[in-house]
């Protein structure tokens, strides 16, 4: 939809049409980018469904062949198939049903070739509209055809048409179509460009009347929907969308999936099995767990089941009393049997579909089983769950030998391996011996036999497991640590490159690939589970971390079970012993590294934001009591002058106790009662050149080196009359010490200037940049540098001076911190290191 704004129109034409100054004008409403955008989206749709329509055309089944029996694991690993005959055929199986079709497919694939269709048709449709229409790309502003006249036209021609046609489209005698008040405001606007030099010029150059404008261009809605005659349709199909489809679209998908957990088990299954499974559950309840479970009740039932169960009944062995009297819980119960003791061939078809749809709710089911029996830390019922789950899937009675999972045998294979010399009665031994002894214990078998159980020998393979313990970067345990067991788990069997495939499981109707539970287990405590994972991982090496947290001192003995949930006979088990020392036996120093300490000594940001606070809160109170002090401290001749040194008391007074300079000047002023004397003048005197000096060289940047010649002449008169001062003696000690007696202050409350030779030859500059502590301390106490030491001086005043002394070398720096009550501040915190380096 593009649009133009009207800054460069005369203010007449910009009244005249427009509301308001911020609106843009209209130059037209073309529906041509929506087209385009309409067919960019169904193309982007139509092509890869079309691909794969193609592909299943000619590739029947592939794709359900490829979602069952998978070439390629996740991680890019080959799938190592079984090859024995029963699995070749199950496959092969598959393939064929998936490439069978049937009335439910065909009906779903005439759905999507009709939708396909439609979709082309609508593509088609719309590029021929485009075509047909002339409108090959976004209308520009062209005054010639929006008043329908040839660039020839003379004025008079344009002028008629410019009438005829505002009349037809004046917003007047159309008030109910916005397209005809739009085509008013372009036909103005081609006028304009055809009639004013300054619109045309603007036109022929920018390319539009207004001058250079940013066209903006929008997905616009198509023109019909603009349409006076079509308001009602859209409103009733919008109210349509809006209030019936997506509503009923919710609600119809919120009763599909409310009554089912994350897991995709029934929540009436998961409440009916935590209310029945208890710590005493073992194998034999499975059956009837399964039975009775919500899903397998939805399992229709037939007027034929009866008579076709009874005879079912009297071949299959119960070794549970049953509990659950239900029409449909027994039947379901009986067919689960019946697999389990493979007895298929004593099932009708219809019960053999029933079977088969029960075994395939039974791996979420039994799932559900053994996580709620972990969740309860019952080690002994997650067992039993997981061999009731490999009873299923390998159609093995609760009691059956191991053996039996082998290709071709039968209870007469079994007495070879059970009666000879060395007895063979677990899958994992016969796993073990060599290909020689296999064939003499299966004598009785045919080759094509005795082929398939070394097919299976090859796929079922041997699993090695190793476990340790430790913690994380440490050496020793302690109580409160969170151990780490590291499992390792590989298929020796298998390349670096493959994954094992499906199990070989030829009763199951489904693809069973093969699953690890691997539990970490108290075995003193009635074996309670510390931890446990459950393994998806068909890779050659698994490797896991089981975490928990160390409770117990002393030795103790953990046992790592890895149980498979396909094979029997193949579990694995680690004995894991540690010692654990108390807390009050290792005492744990945890290292820092040292940039993690450098950022503990940086300020958070609260601490920022409450020292800006702390900081404006100061501020604001030396703005309101010390006016009078941020005076003088910016202008020493100030703080020197008769009138501060004549305030007795108040703000004054303040100020006078916060500078010993001019605590000094104003005692000698009241202690002598006539003037000021010649040294605090002359001092004065220097103090108003460095002054000016320090203000020159702070206005003029370019200028230091005059500032600093300044400072250093100030530096050096100021030296000498210190040494002027301090060579007047004791006396003139004695006598400010009156004068502040007289001026009603404590004798020692400004410090004198005269300590900074005393104080630098004792050490104390040195003391102070190498933060000597009990140097300062020394000096401090001594009784050659008391004079230095009054109490007139507060800690902001060393805490702008200090950092100078510390930074700085001797001489000048030492003199202007005892100038500014440094001395009294530091003996005030004596004693205190932190306060003092504050």
């Amino acid at each position: 939809l593009p649009r133009g704004g009207a800054p460069g129109m005369s203010g007449g034409f910009r009244d005249s049409f427009t509301k308001e100054d911020a609106k843009d004008d209209l130059l037209g409403y073309d529906d041509t980018a929506f087209y385009y955008f309409v067919i960019t989206i169904f193309a982007c749709v139509a092509l890869p469904w079309t691909l794969s329509v193609v592909s299943s055309l000619l590739l029947p089944g592939q794709a359900g062949q490829q979602k069952e029996f998978p070439k390629k694991s996740g991680s890019g690993c080959t799938f190592h198939y079984c090859g024995t005959s029963a699995m070749v055929a199950k496959v092969d199986e598959a393939r064929r049903r998936a490439r069978r079709w049937t009335f439910s497919s065909s009906v779903v694939c005439v759905v999507k070739a009709t939708l396909l269709v439609s979709i082309w048709i609508g593509i088609l449709t719309t590029v021929r509209y485009l075509r047909t229409s002339g409108q090959k790309e976004i209308n520009k502003f062209d005054p010639f055809e929006l008043l329908d006249v040839s660039p020839e036209a003379s004025g008079i021609q344009i002028k008629r048409a410019y009438r005829k046609l505002s009349l037809i489209y004046h917003p007047d005698k159309n008030p109910d179509d916005p397209l005809a008040a739009s085509r008013f405001i372009q036909i103005t606007k081609a006028y304009a460009a055809l009639t004013d030099e300054v619109a045309r010029r603007n036109w022929e150059k920018y390319g539009n009347p207004d001058g250079p404008q940013t066209t903006k261009v929008g997905i616009g809605l198509p023109r019909f929907l603009l349409e006076k005659d079509n308001s009602l349709h859209i409103l009733c199909a919008f109210f349509l969308v809006i209030i019936v489809v997506i509503p009923v679209t919710f609600i119809c998908y919120y009763n599909r999936t409310k009554n089912f957990a994350a897991n995709g088990v029934l929540i009436e299954t998961l409440q009916f099995l935590g209310y029945y499974i208890n710590e005493s559950s073992r194998t034999k309840m499975g059956p009837e767990l399964l039975a009775a479970c919500a899903e397998s009740r939805c399992i229709p039932t037939r007027p034929t089941d009866n008579q076709q169960i009874q005879k079912l009944a009297g071949q299959v062995v119960e070794h549970k009393k049953r509990v659950f009297s239900l029409p449909a819980v027994m039947k379901n119960q009986y067919l689960i049997w019946a697999h389990m003791q493979r007895r298929h061939h004593a099932m009708s078809a219809e019960l053999r579909l029933d079977c088969d749809e029960l075994l395939g709710h039974s791996m979420k089911v039994t799932q559900a089983m053994i996580e709620i029996a972990c969740m309860r830390e019952w080690f002994a019922t997650a067992q039993a769950m997981i061999e009731f789950r490999r009873c299923l899937v390998q159609a093995l009675d609760v009691k059956s030998s191991q053996l039996l999972q082998i290709p071709h045998f039968t209870e007469e294979h079994l007495a070879p391996c059970v009666g000879d010399k060395s007895p063979v009665t677990t899958l994992e031994e016969f796993l073990a011996l060599d290909a020689e002894r296999r064939k003499k214990l299966l004598g009785k078998m045919s080759p094509s036999e005795q082929a398939d159980v070394e097919a299976f020998c090859a796929h079922a393979g041997q699993v090695k497991l190793h476990a340790e313990i430790c913690v994380e970067d440490e050496a020793e345990i302690v109580c409160g640590d969170v151990a780490t067991v590291t499992v390792r788990l590989e298929r020796t069997h298998l390349r670096a490159d493959e994954a094992i495939g499906p199990v070989h499981a030829p009763w199951y109707p489904e693809p069973k690939f093969e699953e690890w539970w691997f539990f970490l287990v108290e075995e003193e405590d009635k074996k309670r589970i510390v931890h446990f994972e459950r393994i998806l991982d068909t890779g050659r090496c698994i490797e896991e971390h089981l975490r928990f947290q160390v409770t117990k001192p002393g030795k103790n003995a953990l046992v790592l079970h890895a149980l498979c949930d396909s094979y029997a006979g193949l579990d694995h088990c680690v004995e894991l012993t540690f010692e654990a020392f108390a807390e009050d036996e290792r005492k744990r120093e945890l290292p820092v590294h040292e940039e993690d300490m450098e950022l503990d000594l940086q300020p958070t940001l609260f601490q920022q934001w409450m020292g800006e606070l702390s900081r404006a809160d100061e501020s604001e109170e030396e703005e309101e009591d010390g006016g009078d002090e941020g005076e003088q401290r910016r202008s020493p001749s100030n703080a020197k002058s008769p009138e501060n040194r004549a305030s007795p008391s108040g703000a004054g007074d303040k100020a006078a106790r916060r500078s010993p300079s001019g605590g000094k000047a104003d005692a000698h002023k009241d202690g002598d009662g006539d003037g000021e004397d010649s040294g605090g003048g002359e001092e004065d005197d220097e103090d108003e050149v460095a002054s000016e000096g320090g203000e020159k060289a702070s206005e003029e940047d370019d200028e230091d080196e005059e500032a600093s010649e300044e400072d250093e002449e100030a530096s050096e008169a100021h030296e000498e009359d210190e040494d002027e001062e301090a060579s007047d003696g004791d006396e003139d000690d004695r006598e400010d010490e009156a004068a502040g007696e007289a001026a009603g202050e404590e004798p020692g409350e400004a410090c004198d200037p005269a300590c900074a030779p005393a104080f630098d030859a004792a050490g104390g500059c040195e003391a102070l940049q190498q933060n000597d502590m009990d140097t300062i301390h020394e000096l401090m106490a001594s009784a050659a540098l008391r004079t230095c030491t009054g109490f007139g001086c507060d800690d902001d005043v060393l805490g702008r001076c200090f950092p100078a002394v510390a930074q700085g070398s001797c001489g000048e720096c030492v003199e202007k911190f005892v100038e500014a009550g440094g001395c009294s501040a530091v003996e005030a915190a004596t004693g205190d290191d932190e306060a003092m380096m504050d």
